[in-house]
């Protein structure tokens, strides 16, 4: 079990650098002291409550990450809080996760989350402790990611010790090979479960990793600190290398040795010329569903010719220990060249969605007889296999979408929109003059809409990720042949006419 690793670690190597935040330096020695003393505070709460899992709001600090890692060597798991997030948001993922413990190093209001136990993990007191670490199994709870939903509320995915063990073990036999004297980039929020696969594998080799606050411009801060701390391993998203375009003529990183581009589509002319600025660095597309634990395929980008769909770079092969396999709607594996939905099974995948019956039914399958009978996740994207074996993404089979990094089911704003307003609407995305994805939303409305007291009130109900850069108007929606609104006339008709007054 990779604990047992990420417990040596914090004894063999007390003198070295574990993270850099803000630019501060904090050692293994310093990140070991906090772990233990959040851990003796939690055992009283394991004690007196009964607690297994604990709730976190999560900020860009050394004692967050002292408390995600001093919850798992207790055999816990967490749930991630956005500090970002709505209050009404927090307290649904609350709900449904169980947690009655919140854990903080953000002031939060109270009254707000009355009835929860708070701890401010600043107002834990010095003492010598002792580091702890518990006999955990594969199926304990490690965390609890909560994922945009299509019913309007967010959908709780949770990962076991075994999935995230079988997830390192398969990341460890990737050609990503990570040291001790390697310098990794960590970007992404802890709400974002790509953060664990930036942070936990540095961790367990001993090496430093380097955080990017959440309050600065994102990729402004992540080229100057490849630049100023030449870092060695980054996991990047292909919109921060877009947004960086107009500088990356000028600046060269050669100090950057491994490159994961994740998070959402690479496009082919975005790889052309990233590769220009990280010349000595190899470069690796890697795809995963939170489902599957992170990442469960990598494409290597190296080769002179790029296979590609669509300008679209492929997901390449599955990790050690998963299956993909590519299905026609009677659940079918198709051809090589065909197209379908792309499956994934193995032991990276999570039990099912919490408390959600419906949703697993639909999105979980069985494929096969016996003994060879086994589970699949149904990934809802469209893809296909080449002669070689070689996935290539084609696109979603629904209305999820990935912005930033964040997967989005745009069915969730709407209905957010639709309770504030009682309109109907549809949201869309489009490319912005950097030719990164952004959200879009169309009302249908004969009156005049104040766009600045909607966007005021759905900011206090979505993450600021989810909400959408521009607001119209169409006076009248249409219909397909079904009677309902034609979605994709819609975004033809915004296409071709939001320039002229068809929309407001």
């Amino acid at each position: 079990m990779f604990l047992d690793n990420l417990y040596d670690t914090l004894n063999r190597n007390e003198q070295r650098n574990a993270f850099c935040i803000k630019n501060e330096f904090y050692t293994y020695g310093y990140l070991k002291t906090k772990v233990a003393l959040i851990q003796d505070e939690l055992t009283e709460e394991i004690k007196n409550q009964g607690c297994e899992r604990f709730a976190i709001i999560c900020s860009d600090d050394i004692l967050t990450y002292s408390a995600l890692i001093g919850i798992w060597l207790l055999g816990c798991g967490y749930i991630p809080l956005g500090v970002q997030n709505p209050p009404e948001r927090n307290l649904g993922i609350l709900t449904d996760s169980g947690a009655t413990t919140i854990l903080t190093t953000h002031p939060i209001d109270v009254e707000v989350y009355r009835g929860y136990r708070i701890i401010n993990l600043y107002e834990i007191f010095d003492r010598c402790v002792e580091v702890q670490k518990n006999v955990v199994v594969d199926d304990q709870l490690a965390y609890i990611l909560f994922t945009s939903g299509s019913t309007g509320s967010p959908k709780g995915v949770p990962i076991s010790f075994g999935n995230l063990d079988s997830f390192l073990m398969a990341f460890e036999k990737s050609p990503v090979k990570i040291g001790a004297e390697d310098k990794c980039l960590q970007m992404f929020e802890l709400t974002f479960d790509v953060s664990i696969s930036s942070f936990l594998p540095a961790l367990m080799k001993g090496a430093c990793i380097y955080t990017i606050p959440n309050e600065v411009i994102k990729y402004l801060h992540v080229l100057k600190s490849i630049s100023k701390y030449e870092l060695t391993v980054i996991q990047i998203v292909p919109s921060v290398i877009r947004l960086s375009l107009p500088l990356l003529s000028k600046i060269t990183f050669l100090s950057v040795k491994h490159c994961i581009l994740t998070g959402e589509a690479t496009s082919t002319d975005l790889l052309s010329i990233w590769k220009k600025a990280i010349p000595s660095s190899s470069i690796f597309n890697f795809y995963g569903p939170t489902e599957a634990t992170i990442y469960c395929s990598y494409y290597d980008c190296n080769d002179s010719e790029i296979n590609s769909y669509n300008g679209m770079i492929a997901i390449g092969k599955p990790f050690a220990g998963v299956e993909m396999i590519v299905v026609d709607d009677h659940g079918n594996e198709v051809k090589p060249g065909e197209k379908g939905e792309l499956l994934i099974c193995g032991s990276q995948l999570t039990s099912g969605y919490l408390g959600s019956e419906v949703k697993n039914s639909t999105s979980f399958t069985f494929i096969g007889e016996g003994q060879n009978k086994s589970r699949f996740y149904r990934s809802g994207d469209v893809c296909y296999k080449d002669e070689k074996g070689t996935i290539h993404y084609c696109g979603r089979q629904d209305g999820q979408v990935k912005i930033q990094g964040f997967r989005i089911e745009l069915s969730e704003i709407e209905i957010c929109v639709r309770g504030i307003t009682k309109l109907n609407n549809v949201v869309i995305t489009r490319k912005n003059k950097v030719d990164a994805l952004e959200l879009v939303l169309i009302l249908e409305s004969r009156e005049t809409i104040d766009k600045i007291s909607l966007l005021n009130k759905m900011k206090e109900r979505l993450p600021e990720y989810m909400l959408p850069s521009s607001v119209f108007i169409l006076k009248e929606f249409p219909l397909n042949a079904s009677g309902k609104t034609d979605r994709a006339k819609i975004k033809t008709l915004f296409n071709e006419q939001s320039s002229d007054n068809s929309f407001a």
